[in-house]
């Protein structure tokens, strides 16, 4: 869109297509022209799936390491060819063990440690976790759910000829996950690596090997033996296929200390070499952002004097190179001419050097302890200011949430310096300087509601925002709710703000609720055919698939609600569900106080374990969440084989992000065989967590009680 265009842009058509002024405007996203939103937003979109991704294979390190490769075409095995590794002097002696953190490159992007792995599996089984997939009601479930673990491990195209099973078997102490970046190399950019201490399970480690060898000829892998130095590396690869781009290949050697396997055969020879002096140690480990990230962790967990707990994994990563390893692990096929990742950098988001943590299991107190930190030293510019969290004195809970609350989150963010701070990293996107016309428009529109969000909105906003999640029993599609308040200053502005909003969104209506206003918005309730009309005078008449353009949310509502005393807190709320905003809002108009979530003895269990890890009693984030009632009506929904149906925001998120490869299975995990959630809810204890600004980033704390 042309900045010549703006004059003839309304501001309820502005409404419909941006994502600004999001809490009051919700734009329908089924709307957005493609050359705006459709660049952006799903970019956005599938990059927050990347990263999530990352999360949960940073989380579930042996599982993550493994499984066998794709089919491959039979061919016969080749005789063994001779390499002669190279002789550098190294650091590391050839008779002692070094982890293995110290034996990776300098080209580790990523890496999972696992310390002690029995240590690990022993310590997990006493956990509520550990008790509840021992437990008799989980058997029938988990019986089902090992077969197609396999068949998933099998299925994946990143293949290291390790399955967890294996690990288990072979590994007598310290295990390591890493991702390795290979920029350079366009078909394969990055490789996966395992190195597993097997130190006194020689015999083990030879069984699986044979194992894995025949599986892998099974399936048409060709092996070649290649002797490097005094040792032989197995390696597998097969003939590539027409129009296949990617080389699978799989190398694996061991012997009496070590099992190394990886996707690559250089990285294998790479890390021999180290392991016997014939190159430098510690080319990752001396990394001075990874040294920073373990000893500031470990320092917190050793403050939370948990000493009965096992140190059971440790993990380390660099967030943009990551980010791009990850966006080919799962495949993101880059359709639009929008890089998320170099926008990012490009918008001063590169200051985050590192993130990484330390997890204890099994302790006295928590079940699960992690610490962990954000390492951003640097100044923040750009779009990158939109990080500048402020440190508070953390409050109590206020007495508005009630005790059916599963989880409440409360931020403390500079929003009016956040919103501003995103006009560059959307001109970015764009390509275009659109962001400060827009606004304006919305302000000078004389059909619109000529609102000034520079003036009456922005100024307004506190620096607090909480977030509470609850769900309606029995449990339904429409039982998760989650609601949003926004603190503020002057609430009879912010209230003419919604309201002048509300009357020009055609899905909108006002409830008759005496105590405040409020609007409910629920699509598709009112004729929209005049906004349709201007956007396709603009050009914005482009067919866009239903499947990518969904709302988030079919109906919401919105409200500012005064407490009750001249110092009660005035909020801006905006729910997935009315009646959720309702109830909540008059608990704060007439300052109600029973019932409340703060007074509950599992939250006071919370609220009692942060006081005592957060000595300063400043964070920019904490939380107390309840999965006891967070968890039970999606859990029931996953049960009965209607999550699928739910019209929660996280559900629609999925729908959009996560594609269907169950070809039309009803139950594909055979959730129906899992038990009732009330024989199992004892098993699930409540969680905390916060996070506090530093000189340096940020620290990250979170923790699951052990009763």
């Amino acid at each position: 869109m042309h900045l010549s265009l703006i004059e003839r842009f309304s501001a309820p058509a502005f409404f419909r297509i941006s994502g600004f002024f999001h809490n009051i405007v919700a734009a329908q996203r089924q709307r957005l022209p493609k050359d705006n939103f459709m660049r952006v937003g799903l970019p956005l979109i599938r990059s927050s799936a990347a990263v999530l991704c990352g999360v949960a294979l940073l989380s579930l390190a042996p599982l993550a390491c493994a499984a066998e490769p794709v089919q491959l075409e039979q061919e016969a095995e080749s005789p063994q060819v001779e390499v002669q590794p190279g002789q550098e002097p190294g650091q590391a002696k050839a008779d002692e063990y070094v982890s293995a953190v110290d034996l990776l490159p300098e080209s580790t992007a990523g890496v999972i440690r696992i310390p002690e792995l029995p240590a690990f599996c022993d310590a997990w089984e006493r956990t509520q976790i550990g008790l509840l997939f021992a437990s008799e009601e989980m058997q029938p479930f988990l019986d089902d759910q090992r077969e197609r673990a396999r068949s998933y491990f099998d299925s994946l195209n990143r293949k290291i000829g390790l399955k967890p099973d294996d690990l288990y078997e072979i590994a007598s102490g310290e295990v390591t996950l890493a991702w390795l970046s290979f920029t350079d190399d366009k078909r394969r950019p990055y490789a996966l690596c395992v190195i597993a201490d097997i130190r006194d399970r020689k015999v083990e480690a030879d069984q699986a090997a044979e194992k894995i060898d025949a599986d892998l000829k099974a399936g048409g892998a060709v092996r070649t033996d290649v002797k490097y130095g005094d040792e032989t590396i197995r390696v597998y690869r097969t003939k590539p296929k027409p129009g296949q781009l990617k080389i699978v290949e799989i190398a694996l050697t061991w012997n009496d200390d070590r099992f190394i396997a990886a996707d690559r055969e250089s990285v294998v020879q790479g890390v021999m070499d180290v392991a016997a002096g014939k190159s430098p140690a510690k080319a990752f480990s001396s990394r001075a952002s990874y040294q920073q990230v373990l000893a500031d962790s470990t320092a917190e967990i050793d403050s939370a004097n948990e000493k009965q707990a096992t140190v059971c994994w440790q993990w380390y990563a660099e967030p943009f190179a990551m980010g791009r390893i990850l966006r080919e692990v799962v495949e993101y096929d880059r359709r639009d001419d929008l890089d998320v990742i170099e926008l990012l950098e490009r918008q001063g988001f590169g200051v985050i050097e590192a993130v990484g943590g330390v997890g204890v299991v099994a302790g006295k107190r928590f079940d699960v302890l992690h610490c962990g930190v954000v390492l951003a030293p640097g100044k923040l510019t750009k779009a990158a200011r939109m990080l500048q969290s402020k440190n508070s004195i953390r409050l109590p809970i206020p007495t508005w949430p009630t005790e059916d609350t599963g989880a409440f989150f409360r931020f403390n963010w500079e929003l009016e310096s956040a919103f501003w701070a995103a006009e560059s990293l959307v001109n970015d996107a764009l390509g275009e300087d659109l962001f400060r016309p827009m606004i304006e428009g919305i302000r000078d529109d004389p059909e619109g509601p000529q609102i000034d969000i520079a003036r009456d909105f922005l100024p307004n906003l506190e620096n607090e925002v909480i977030l509470i999640t609850d769900n309606t029993m029995p449990a339904g599609p429409e039982s998760d709710r989650m609601l949003v308040a926004l603190r503020i200053k002057n609430a009879d502005v912010v209230a003419k703000v919604v309201q002048k909003a509300m009357e020009v969104e055609p899905d909108a209506i006002k409830l008759e609720v005496p105590e405040f206003d409020v609007w409910r918005v629920e699509r598709g309730k009112n004729d929209s055919d005049d906004i349709d009309a201007q956007l396709a005078a603009l050009g914005f008449d482009e067919n866009i698939d239903e499947e990518d353009t969904s709302p988030l949310l079919n109906h919401w509502a919105i409200a500012v609600v005064e407490g009750q005393q001249d110092d009660d807190a005035d909020y801006l709320m905006f729910s997935s569900h009315s009646e959720l905003l309702v109830k909540l809002g008059k608990r704060v108009r007439v300052g109600e106080t029973g019932d409340r979530l703060a007074a509950t003895e599992r939250t006071k269990t919370i609220v009692a374990a942060i006081d005592d890890l957060n000595q300063g009693n400043e964070v920019t984030y904490d939380s107390v969440v309840h999965p006891s009632i967070a968890l039970r009506a999606r859990y029931e929904l996953l049960r009965k084989g209607q999550l699928k149906d739910s019209d929660s925001l996280i559900a629609n998120l999925l729908r959009r992000i996560v594609e269907n490869d169950e070809d039309g299975e009803p139950d594909p995990i055979q959730a129906g065989k899992l038990p009732p959630f009330e024989t199992i809810k004892e098993f699930f204890t409540s969680a905390g967590a916060f996070w506090e600004k530093t000189d340096s980033g940020w620290t990250m704390t979170g923790f699951l009680m052990a009763e």
